[in-house]
């Protein structure tokens, strides 16, 4: 698949995932929007297919506050996608991280040499355990991009942590509140 019929799959698996958890808990689409604490308007983007991505917040507050676990929903909307890490190979050009995700980053792993590649979670590290291309990998961390939900997954296997470890912390220290519908 290319880059987007992947998104594509994402999208629908993901409107599937939040159908199944809607139905499982028996909830009203304005109560399960309570429940999770995402608002009405957008579990109505994801459901209509007015959604460009799966959003990084919505991902988390569904599968967690819905009862699920990170692992369980990763399977169910990301079967398609691989979150094998690969070998790396260490160079030692400077980055310099700018952006919420960047700062994030580096002031939470191996904060003394994250913006040098000589770092084990250094940019150009992740870059090569993860896959993402660099492109990408520039947005999320230097630019405006936000990571993926699948994108967030990858990097925190690569920073040896447990699927969704990283993403609760990142989530609780950059949560974009809920608007009234």
């Amino acid at each position: 698949m290319d880059a987007i019929e992947l998104l594509k799959q994402d999208l629908k698996n993901f409107k599937a995932y939040l159908l199944s958890r809607i139905s499982l808990l028996g909830l009203t689409h304005e109560n399960f929007a309570k429940k999770v604490n995402i608002s009405k308007g957008e579990i109505s983007k994801i459901l209509n297919d007015n959604r460009q991505g799966v959003s990084l917040t919505s991902f988390y507050l569904i599968a967690v506050n819905s009862g699920d676990t990170i692992e369980n929903a990763r399977d169910y909307i990301y079967p398609h996608r691989k979150f094998n890490l690969k070998k790396v190979k260490i160079d030692t050009k400077e980055k310099k991280s700018t952006n919420k995700f960047g700062l994030y980053m580096k002031e939470n792993f191996d904060s003394d040499t994250i913006e040098y590649v000589g770092g084990k979670n250094s940019f150009d590290i992740i870059q090569q355990k993860t896959g993402i291309e660099e492109k990408r990998l520039k947005d999320i961390y230097y630019k405006t991009g936000a990571p993926e939900p699948f994108e967030f997954l990858l990097i925190e296997k690569a920073v040896g942590k447990k699927p969704g470890e990283m993403m609760k912390d990142y989530i609780e220290k950059h949560l974009i509140k809920k608007t009234k519908d």
